[in-house]
């Protein structure tokens, strides 16, 4: 959810002369422009002149590879991926078309398939562009291994590959490496490439010590003259962070209040539209959920909370049980919700009412195919999407045999520290000023108290500062509500190797601790946010 972006965009769609080898110039022509189009988000203008290229050039399989393209974002997947699929058979050796094909499959429930397409792409990537495109979808896939193994390939080609080191960065503390990763970003503040997103980067990993001097080396970057704003904020939030480690609290107040003040200035969060939505979801699932509905779901356990809020360490404790795979932070239940809204061409939760069991066995058969390769090898896989929580019931309805567990962490010290992350562009924009902080946590805690009075057998909140006090109890309860059996190797969380896709990837392989409160020791600092979330205090 906040994992720093890859750096300047290495994906944009290029059309070099050679992959337009056979066309006539008017279909050559044509497709530039679709491509162009394309980029644009104009897909109606992209589909003309895809048409007329492909109306002289029909078998072309840069023709048919742009027209799968284009049929992904239509959604229109079957068509995409015979397109794709044409495209290949004319040209198996082709990177790109095999990078498209493995998007296609992955956004078609076809893992497997796209996991072959990646390993086919990476047998026959020859060029650094190629190889690049390739570790980045990978990454976006989740294959944080594969990504390594091309980035760390770019990097021994050119040792100034940016791109390719951000990115070995980022996967490198998703697999655990924290050092590793750390010197890669040192490596890129030393030579002046990209300092913003480095300086965010290796702060983010929140395990790393600054070394000496490194305080006053981000500071000068922060000052520094003509920062973009995306720079100059990933730049402050690191240095708030700095400020803490630092024990200078009151710079890092200041500093994090002026970051999160220019964002939240730049895009305000909608707390009436975001009541209103509460408010019609908890009228739609007034009533309980029917967990004899349908036998669906035992093979899934939702993660629920707030950022920051413990989920990733939850999902650490479940992960190490034989039973169980991590699969982190999954967007199919909101997409499976998104595609039902398209196709009743109606918002979430207005079609709720008009749904009958069988519709939502449907929906919860789709969430299934979408989310199936995370349960290829052990039979019941997490899905920790912390704003899950406001879709739990739809989950229910979908999945009856789910569970549902809202991990709660203590609420000074949730929303401070959601507060100090900088998340992912267009994610959770609650996060950036105390009042809209404090709105959204009292809509979570009084939702979430409603979905455990209706499914108590389903929805469980489990508390963070719990699992420190009594890691052994928590976890035998959070086991049982799941229905698994005990197992000690859930003691040992931090001894499980995989890839971890959140800003807590570094924290949850460390054995607990229970030094990690941080908001107290500000004081009255946090009054402000401290007086919103406790008002009657």
């Amino acid at each position: 959810m906040s994992r720093p972006v890859p750096g300047p965009d290495a994906s944009a769609p290029q059309l070099p002369a050679a992959r337009l080898r056979g066309l006539p110039p008017g279909p050559a022509a044509a497709l530039r422009e679709a491509v162009a189009q394309l980029a644009r988000g104009a897909l109606n203008a992209a589909e003309l002149q895809l048409f007329s290229a492909g109306a002289i050039a029909p078998a072309h399989p840069e023709v048919l590879r742009w027209a799968g393209v284009l049929q992904r974002q239509q959604g229109r997947l079957a068509a995409a991926r015979e397109s794709l699929e044409r495209a290949h058979a004319a040209n198996p050796q082709d990177v790109p078309i095999l990078i498209d094909l493995a998007a296609v499959c992955e956004a078609g429930a076809d893992a497997v398939a796209a996991h072959a397409a990646l390993l086919a792409a990476a047998g026959a990537a020859g060029t650094p562009e190629t190889s690049l495109a390739l570790a980045l979808e990978c990454d976006r896939q989740g294959y944080a291994l594969e990504a390594t193994a091309l980035a760390d390939r770019l990097l021994t080609g050119s040792g100034t590959h940016v791109v390719a080191r951000l990115l070995r960065a980022r996967c490198r503390q998703a697999l655990g490496d924290a050092t590793g990763s750390a010197d890669d970003y040192r490596h890129l503040i030393a030579q002046q490439r990209e300092p913003a997103r480095a300086w965010f980067g290796m702060l983010e990993i929140k395990t790393i010590d600054l070394r000496p001097g490194e305080l006053q080396a981000l500071e000068l970057q922060a000052r520094a003259s003509g920062l973009d704003a995306q720079s100059l904020g990933m730049l402050e939030f690191a240095l708030g962070r700095a400020y803490e480690q630092c024990g200078r609290l009151a710079d890092a107040v200041a500093t994090l209040d002026r970051a999160n003040a220019r964002i939240a200035a730049a895009k305000p969060w909608d707390g009436n539209g975001h009541a209103r939505l509460l408010a019609a979801v908890d009228v739609v699932f007034a009533a309980p959920v029917d967990s004899q509905a349908s036998a669906a779901g035992r093979e899934v356990i939702f993660l629920v909370g707030l950022p920051r809020s413990g989920t990733t360490l939850f999902e650490q404790v479940l992960a190490a049980h034989p039973q169980v795979e991590g699969a982190s932070e999954l967007p199919y239940l909101q997409a499976t919700v998104d595609e039902e809204s398209a196709r009743r061409r109606m918002p979430f939760p207005a079609w709720v009412p008009h749904l009958q069991q069988s519709d939502w066995d449907r929906l919860g058969q789709r969430y299934l195919a979408l989310s199936a390769r995370w349960r290829r090898v052990r039979p019941i896989a997490t899905d920790k999407l912390p704003e899950n929580w406001m879709l739990a019931a739809a989950a229910l309805r979908m999945l009856p045999q789910a569970r549902v567990i809202d991990c709660r962490r203590d609420a000074l010290e949730t929303c401070w520290s959601c507060f100090k992350q900088l998340f992912a562009p267009g994610r959770v924009g609650f996060t950036y000023d105390h009042a809209s902080l404090a709105a959204y946590w009292h809509g979570y805690v009084a939702q979430c108290a409603r979905w455990q009075q209706r499914m108590p057998d389903r929805f469980r909140t489990l508390h963070y500062e719990a699992l420190l006090a009594d890691p052994e109890g928590c976890t035998r309860e959070l086991l049982a509500f799941c229905g698994l059996p005990f197992d000690a190797a859930c003691l040992r969380f931090h001894e499980v190797r995989r890839s971890v896709r959140s800003a807590s990837a570094a924290q949850v392989r460390q054995p607990l601790r229970r030094d990690t409160a941080r908001a107290n020791a500000y004081g009255e600092l946090l009054d402000p946010l401290r007086r919103l979330l406790n008002p009657e205090a």
